[in-house]
Parts: structure tokens; C-alpha cells; sequence
């Protein structure tokens, strides 16, 4: 992988399993020279450990070019909104249209736009999330696995 930007966007890094996974797999991108991870987050916290790259406001977002990956529906869309050169993932940790409220347009707008490629946590996530808006996941990538990741992004652009 040659000079690869990517990015998180996410609302905090506070004490998660997201969170942890999160920072544990960019934490190991940083052995690699052609690698350059970063987080862009919505509220700055104390994060469940310590990370090794860079962490930004979401303001900073526009001036960023790479791959960006979001991890919740608000969060893709305003990935979405940012006036950036990226390629735009959603890695769908947790199925909160099961348990909140949601704005259902919204929501489909978000899912089913063209420059958002989905990616699944699980096997039974990807089958509701196909269901919910009738978009499949390229990709199972269960809590961050780094590998897996990588490839996922060289091979969906």
C-alpha cells in the first residue's frame, strides 16, 4: 500500500469496545511508513487508551484527503457533507435504528448514497442492514481486524 490516508470519524474515543478496537488497530498502522491513521471525533475525551496517531476535531474534515470511515449514521453524514477528495465507508458497529428513533428518510439518504461503501460488523448485521435499505455490505469486518481492513480499502474504491 502506497502513502494511505485513512481516517475514523467517530463521536468520541471515550471508553468503548469500538473505541478500543479502534485505537488498537490504527495504534498498529503506525508501524508502517505508507500508512498515516488518524481520527477526526466530534467531542474531544480522554480515550479508552492511548493513541499513537493523530486525533481531530470533525472541523478538521474538509481539509482531509484519503479514506475516511465513519461509524454511525450522523457521522457518515456529514462525511458525506464535507467538501473533501476522500473514499467514504460506513462501518456499521452498532444497529441503532433497532433501539432509537430514527428520521427513516434521513437515514436511506445516507445509506443508499452512491459515494458511501457499507461494511458490516457481523454476518447477521449485514443481513438487516440489507434488509433496512436494500444496500449489501462489501465486507464482514469483525472489531477493526487490521488486515482485513486494509484490504477492504484497497480493493473497494
Amino acid at each position: 500500500m502506497k502513502n494511505k490516508n485513512i481516517a475514523a470519524v467517530v463521536n468520541d474515543l471515550s471508553p468503548s469496545q469500538k473505541s478500543f478496537y479502534l485505537i488498537d488497530t490504527f495504534n498498529k498502522f503506525i508501524d508502517d511508513v505508507n500508512i498515516s491513521p488518524s481520527v477526526f471525533q466530534s467531542r474531544s475525551c480522554n480515550p479508552v487508551i492511548q493513541p499513537l496517531f493523530s486525533c481531530r476535531l470533525t472541523a478538521s474534515l474538509s481539509s482531509y484527503s484519503g479514506v475516511v470511515i465513519s461509524t454511525t449514521l450522523a457521522d457518515a453524514e456529514l462525511t458525506l457533507r464535507a467538501s473533501n477528495h476522500t473514499n467514504k465507508y460506513l462501518y456499521i458497529w452498532d444497529l441503532s435504528w433497532i433501539y432509537n428513533t430514527i428520521n427513516f428518510s434521513k437515514a436511506m439518504k445516507v445509506l443508499r448514497n452512491d459515494d458511501l461503501t457499507i461494511i458490516a460488523r457481523s454476518e447477521s448485521h449485514a443481513e438487516v442492514i440489507e434488509n433496512f435499505c436494500n444496500k449489501k455490505p462489501v465486507a464482514i469486518l469483525e472489531d477493526w481486524q487490521p488486515n482485513k481492513l486494509l484490504n477492504i480499502v484497497r480493493t473497494n474504491k
